[in-house]
């Protein structure tokens, strides 16, 4: 199994869960569903199986440095998602998003200087949360809502792996941790739900990110010395405890 076929196969299975679970139990907890590590575990986990543990742990400092293209992409959607509609949110947000990326892409980071990075730029980014409207708005009824939200993930994955492939390696290595459920979950709410319910989601999302750096950053530690099952799920009981303790925050 490769890298592109773990995300077209778990994509639309991760954005079905999470929309059920937003509508079920609202957006902050949606964001915080949609952060656990869906994606990034398994594609770490298809590194490790093929190449070793010492190649998948070099991958992690790489990983960490992408959430803080995350963080950048979450935080422009928050803050311009009161001001434009959908698509010119959605493409300035991706080019705040590729800036961080080219920015970082040059620099050698170790694990500790990755992960500092990672969690001072979610609890920066939390600091200066945009505070959402209370007006109240519409709801938007798509036909096959849920549907559409799967196809379009996708064809998402199908078109950043094609444009991956054609564009380089630079861009390749920026456009690998893409923000696939991010995106599509804030453009959906952003539609049918308005600027309110997307700056909720979001905050959930980078309030999750806590706890998916986390678990990144304990494989470092943990691979050495256990198994690669019992290490990940070691890490992903720690990445579900702390989203539910952030869960709490307001």
């Amino acid at each position: 199994m490769n890298i592109v076929l773990i995300k077209v196969t778990l994509m639309p299975v991760v954005m079905a869960v999470v929309t059920l679970a937003s509508r079920k139990w609202g957006h902050k907890t949606g964001g915080l569903i949609a952060s656990l590590p869906w994606i990034a575990g398994p594609i770490l986990l298809f590194f490790i199986l093929e190449q070793g543990k010492a190649f998948g742990l070099q991958s992690v400092p790489g990983i960490l440095t992408g959430v803080v293209s995350l963080v950048g992409f979450c935080y422009s959607y928050a803050r311009l998602a009161s001001r434009f509609s959908w698509l010119p949110t959605l493409l300035l947000s991706y080019v705040v998003y590729c800036l961080v990326a080219l920015a970082l892409r040059p620099i050698q980071i170790g694990l500790w200087t990755g992960y500092g990075m990672a969690m001072g730029s979610i609890l920066l980014g939390l600091y200066a949360w945009p505070t959402p409207a209370l007006t109240t708005v519409a709801v938007r009824r798509l036909p096959y809502d849920l549907l559409l939200r799967m196809v379009a993930a996708t064809l998402f994955v199908l078109g950043i792996t094609e444009l991956a492939h054609r564009i380089g390696p630079t861009w390749s290595g920026i456009l690998t941790p893409f923000p696939v459920i991010t995106s599509i979950l804030a453009v959906f709410t952003h539609y049918t739900q308005g600027h309110s319910a997307t700056v909720l989601l979001l905050r959930g999302s980078l309030l999750g990110f806590l706890g998916y750096t986390t678990f990144l950053f304990l494989q470092a530690f943990l691979l050495p010395e256990l198994s690669i099952g019992l290490s990940f799920l070691l890490a992903l009981l720690v990445n579900i405890l702390m989203s539910v303790v952030v869960s709490k925050l307001r």
